[in-house]
């Protein structure tokens, strides 16, 4: 039934879109009202958003397909953690290894199993993904504390460089208010869940500021799936006049938790057999720490300058194969990862002939030091890689209607790569330095868009952009003698419309080309998997549709639909663990003044098994529904709320490889308070 309602509802979409005519378009020119009352319509042709070009412009204005998660829908979502709020958007697709945020992929557009270094994650203008495979962790940022998650689809190599192939998530946290806003909230729920949060934000006269202290403990569904984590974190504001913004941000995150591992394909549909583990003893723990220091001066009438500073540190160690013959400690891998972040960013307004222009430039750094410690093989890597990029940005109104952007950036890599052994002298172990390896490359990028405005509640789109990404340090320290840089072109063509106050709706078709795209494939002469470039294109198309409607006051509905084809050009394979298929409807309805009822429902089609790039050796990963809800009541500060995942009790995996999988948590509930004082 749900299939049936996804597909219909998708169908009705495009539809709607292409019959849509300037006999509807022009019943009415309303505008948004953001500070609307009893529930703002989450309409997004007026939304403000810094990702795209890291400067705030409307969505209107930016020749991408553009998705705002607000701090409103954040709060009535029935999701408990920040990827299922993600995954229920239109092109984004989720594989998830324990059913939390923890080791949790997040795949915009089809890239597949190389998505942690193909999506660019973002906090606060820092990237967040590291120089290795483990991928940006999600479970490092509070829920509570995101004001807004912005998700900018394609190419964006111009503006963030390496890896921005198939988006940019930017996730920005809460600022101090004039009201002061104190929030204590605490659940519970299955698998003996439970998760504390506190948090204080205000203003007191130019300064803002906020505090947040978070605690999340669970059993986990599997055996040996526990997660605990804890979260500090203070951001600081000053504003100096009209002219000076200083800001400060520092978060703490430390995490411990199970490694239960695969189960096979004859458990993975058992109910018994599918929350086992034969890891019993195998866990991880984390720190991780952030520090952003930021300041944007407004120079008037000669423009903008912005410099924004960050340092992340992140300590990882982990058993995996735990064997009771061997000491904890000459089993324990460790990463020990340093990363330093400088941009620089110029933006100027002008006007030429009555028309608006404006021009953009930015130099960007990171250095990133790592050591991983592998104790059972003897081996200690060591990484320094640093990335310099300069780009420009220009956006020009060729016609009060028509805005043309186009952007342009060339980034240098310099990479240092040194492998350890550890030997015995005397009966001391001790680190013997190898030889130093360097790896140095140049790239550019560059995009072309245009806007046109067929009415302020109309806009059509289309861009023609390059990408590119270089190996990380992973991939580097077991590769190809000739593994190097991926090269990408990408276009898109879509538009976005309003109608009255009662729905919006967006469609855009893609296509992605990539030249050397890495991936981890076996060896034709050796046999051994090797990090490599395919000697191949590969090719992704597709269409993403999304539809927001407010049909009565206090309904809210929504819904989205993308199909992604990702193939190899020459050889007509698919990509592993891209779905075709995949669509999500939501309904929020406020029953009365005080109770609220959120429904939020997914579909993804089946996708080939993560190991099976010729798609003949292993079985298919079967398509999934799920849905989930969550009933609020609020009544004056007090906020109750309980809720249920999976509610039709659906055994699915997200994930697998060589037809072993990682099951999904089944039906499970919650339920909690919120007070606000």
């Amino acid at each position: 039934m749900l299939k049936t309602t996804l597909v219909q509802l998708s169908l009705i979409v495009l539809l709607v879109f292409v019959l849509s005519g300037p006999s509807l378009l022009y019943a009415e020119d309303t505008a948004q009202d953001p500070e609307k009352e009893n529930g703002v319509p989450r309409f997004e042709l007026d939304e403000l958003v810094v990702t795209a070009t890291r400067i705030e412009e409307p969505i209107q204005d930016i020749p991408r397909n553009v998705t705002v998660i607000t701090r409103q829908d954040i709060e009535q979502a029935p999701s408990n953690n920040i990827v299922d709020l993600l995954a229920r958007e239109s092109g984004i697709n989720l594989r998830s290894l324990f059913g939390t945020d923890k080791q949790a992929v997040v795949d915009i557009r089809g890239i597949g199993d190389t998505a942690v270094s193909n999506v660019i994650v973002m906090v606060d203008g820092i990237r967040l993904n590291p120089p290795d495979l483990a991928g940006p962790d999600f479970s490092s940022i509070p829920l509570d504390q995101i004001e807004r998650i912005e998700i900018v689809r394609g190419a964006g190599s111009v503006i963030y460089g390496d890896g921005a192939v198939g988006g940019i998530i930017n996730i920005i946290t809460k600022r101090g208010q004039k009201e002061h806003d104190a929030r204590l909230y605490t659940s519970y729920g299955s698998y003996e869940t439970s998760d504390g949060r506190a948090s204080y934000r205000a203003m007191i006269s130019n300064f803002s500021f906020t505090v947040n202290a978070d605690y999340y403990d669970s059993d986990g569904y599997r055996d040996n799936g526990y997660f605990r984590k804890k979260d500090i974190g203070t951001k600081i504001g000053y504003d100096w006049g009209d002219y000076i913004i200083l800001t400060l941000t520092g978060a703490h995150h430390e995490d411990r938790y199970g490694l239960s591992g695969p189960v096979s394909k004859e458990n993975k549909d058992s109910r018994e057999r599918r929350i086992s583990t034969d890891r019993p003893d195998d866990y991880g723990e984390t720190t991780e720490r952030r520090v952003i220091g930021s300041l944007e001066i407004d120079l008037g009438h000669w423009g903008n300058i912005s410099a924004r500073r960050g340092y992340r540190f992140r300590d990882n160690s982990y058993i995996m194969g735990y064997s009771p013959l061997i000491s904890k400690e000459d089993q324990t891998d460790e990463i020990d990862e340093d990363t330093r972040n400088l941009v620089l960013g110029y933006k100027k307004d002008y006007n030429i002939f009555g028309l608006s222009h404006k021009l953009q430039c930015g130099i960007d750094h990171y250095k990133t030091e790592c050591v991983r410690e592998e104790p059972s093989r003897d081996l200690r890597k060591n990484s320094e890689v640093e990335n310099t990029g300069f780009f420009f940005n220009n956006h020009w109104s060729l016609t009060d209607d028509l805005l043309w952007q186009w952007g342009y950036r060339y980034n240098e890599y310099k990479g240092r790569f040194r492998t350890d052994q550890r030997e015995i002298f005397d009966g001391i172990e001790r680190w013997v330095n190898g030889i130093i390896t360097k790896e140095e490359c140049t790239n550019t990028a560059y995009d072309i868009g245009l806007v046109y405005a067929f009415r302020p509640e109309t806009t059509f789109f289309t861009s023609y952009s390059t990408s590119f990404r270089i190996p990380n340090v992973d991939e580097l320290a077991g590769a190809d003698e000739d593994l190097h840089s991926q090269e990408g072109i990408h276009m898109e063509i879509g538009g976005r419309s309003q109608f009255m106050d009662l729905m919006e709706f967006a469609v855009t078709l893609f296509q992605i080309m990539i030249k050397d795209e890495i991936y981890y494939g076996e060896d034709p002469v050796t046999g051994l998997g090797v990090n490599r470039n395919y000697d191949e294109k590969t090719l992704r198309r597709g269409v993403e549709t999304e539809v927001k409607i407010y049909p009565i006051d206090s309904v809210y509905l929504w819904g989205n639909y993308s199909y992604t084809e990702a193939k190899l050009e020459t050889k007509g394979t698919y990509v592993p663990l891209v779905p075709k298929h995949k669509a999500s409807i939501g309904l929020e309805w406020k029953i009365s003044e005080s109770f609220l009822l959120s429904l939020t429902g997914t579909r993804v089609g089946s996708r080939f098994d993560g190991n099976d790039e010729n798609n003949n050796r292993y079985e298919k990963l079967d398509a999934y529904e799920v849905l989930d809800g969550k009933l609020t009541y609020e009544h004056n500060s007090l906020k109750l709320f309980a809720g249920v995942n999976n509610i039709l009790d659906e055994l699915y995996s997200t994930t697998a490889y060589s037809e072993t999988y990682y099951p999904m948590p089944t039906r499970n509930i919650y339920g909690g308070i919120e007070w606000r004082f």
